[in-house]
């Protein structure tokens, strides 16, 4: 394995010779097709002649909790017109990668488990693979079945991690999106749906919040390394979308971005919740730690309401595919934010909690709360501290801002919703809902989740 790493640098650019070997500034125009590809690429890639009505559809990311239902979306999708989804699982071999791919569902929700299936004998098929590996890890004869059957990709897959730097996230999420991209564009153009971060339009000291229409190459045309939470993670996904302009530019590569925010639990079906994201992991952490602030929100004369950001699973990746059907030739980016001005917070889910029977102490001085909560983590049975909020600590050290609404744009968004036929200040962008919050709860449990057989009740 160290060997086949080590001889394949060659082959793949790394991240110092795009970069430079130990930056602490990175530059927009160090992300050129041409530096990922070569040269003899970049000229045979515009003889491709475009795709047409999509019949088959190469999904990356599948086992994960948005590519899973990504992936049943699809499916139900392609099983009106007898199409098939093809989906890139990382595992030792095709049969290991469909049986990871199935286990992502959990036992929990048997009418789930029961439509994937259902689904999956007919138009799913399932190959072992890895994108941070040279041609997804594939073998030659898989590659050329791609690029010549395949009509669009949805690129969701990505090594998720606020903690590494962007060095160790760069083969993977940079280097395996122009990976993707080659292959989007090789013997015929295929529609490119592209999974982003919000972090990446979220405003800095340096840049206000990025909006839906501005090149990212001119609005964003550098970034600092630091050790700012999930820096490496967010400037990975910047990287992507960089790549993904110039694709679009030179090749006419179609392209539809999504920047989510906080993708929250199914409302529907049982048990299926993000454990590791970091709502899934605060919510948890209150509850067992039975332990919140009175305000997780600095308090000023002049502060707006506060508002917590986030959609569930089930509309987002509604949303993804609907938006993403009616690109066709086009450079569009979404972002997906809960824009309601409607002050439901973190201090509105705690006050839900307490309704619902938890006994949660609530600490006027936030800086006392902070390290009683931590201690209180750091006495969790091992098997549950894992799913905790500790990791994350030091992103709460403070009292947030409150933002009333969300921070960043999302004009396009929100009309994109009203043509797909709902009124965006009333239902068709979901709310966050005390049912929702409930619906954790019940999950929780279902997953084995609380330190002690909390009683519960639903007021």
């Amino acid at each position: 394995y160290v060997d086949a790493k080590r001889n394949r640098e060659t082959a793949r650019p790394g991240f110092s010779l795009i970069h430079g070997a130990a930056p602490t500034v990175i530059y927009a125009n160090q992300l050129k097709l041409d530096r990922f590809l070569g040269e003899k690429f970049r000229d045979g890639a515009a003889t491709v002649q475009s795709a047409g009505k999509k019949t088959k559809v190469l999904l990356t990311g599948a086992s994960g909790y948005l590519g899973r239902f990504l992936c049943l979306r699809l499916m139900e999708e392609l099983s009106k017109t007898g199409g098939e989804l093809i989906c890139i699982v990382r595992a030792k071999d095709d049969e290991s990668a469909r049986r990871r791919l199935e286990e992502s569902f959990g036992t929990a929700d048997s009418t789930l488990t029961s439509k994937y299936k259902s689904l999956a004998n007919e138009y799913l098929h399932v190959m072992a693979g890895d994108i941070a590996e040279s041609k997804l890890g594939l073998s030659e004869e898989s590659w050329g079945y791609l690029a010549a059957e395949v009509d669009a990709v949805f690129h969701v897959g990505a090594l998720v991690n606020h903690v590494l730097p962007y060095k160790d996230m760069f083969e993977a999420n940079v280097v395996g999106t122009a990976e993707l991209i080659s292959l989007a564009l090789n013997t015929k153009i295929k529609r490119f749906t592209f999974m982003s971060s919000i972090a990446v339009a979220a405003p800095s000291d340096k840049d206000p919040a990025l909006d839906e229409y501005s090149d990212i190459r001119q609005s964003l045309a550098y970034q600092n390394i630091d050790n700012s939470y999930a820096n490496g993670y967010s400037l990975s996904k910047w990287a992507g979308e960089i790549l993904l302009r110039e694709a679009h530019e030179l090749y006419g590569l179609p392209v539809t971005v999504f920047r989510s925010s906080m993708i929250l639990a199914h409302r529907e079906y049982r048990g299926q919740i993000n454990v590791p994201d970091m709502f899934s992991r605060l919510l948890y952490s209150i509850i067992n730690a039975r332990s919140a602030p009175l305000s997780f929100y600095k308090k000023s004369s002049d502060a707006p309401r506060p508002h917590y950001d986030g959609l569930p699973v089930d509309f987002t990746s509604t949303a993804i595919i609907n938006l993403s059907n009616e690109n066709s030739n086009k450079y569009i980016t979404y972002n997906l934010v809960n824009p309601h001005d409607d002050g439901i917070s973190l201090d509105t889910i705690v006050d839900w909690l307490q309704t619902f029977g938890f006994d949660i102490k609530r600490t006027e001085q936030y800086n006392e709360w902070i390290g009683g909560f931590e201690s209180s983590l750091k006495q969790f049975p091992d098997s549950l501290k894992v799913h905790s909020f500790l990791p994350l600590i030091d992103s709460i050290q403070e009292p947030q801002n409150a933002v009333s609404g969300s921070v960043i744009p999302s004009d396009r968004f929100r009309e994109a919703m009203k043509r797909q036929g709902g009124e965006v200040e009333d239902s068709f962008i979901p709310r966050i809902t005390k049912s929702l919050i409930w619906k954790y709860i019940l999950d929780f449990k279902e997953l084995g989740l609380f330190v002690d057989d909390i009683p519960v009740k639903q007021e």
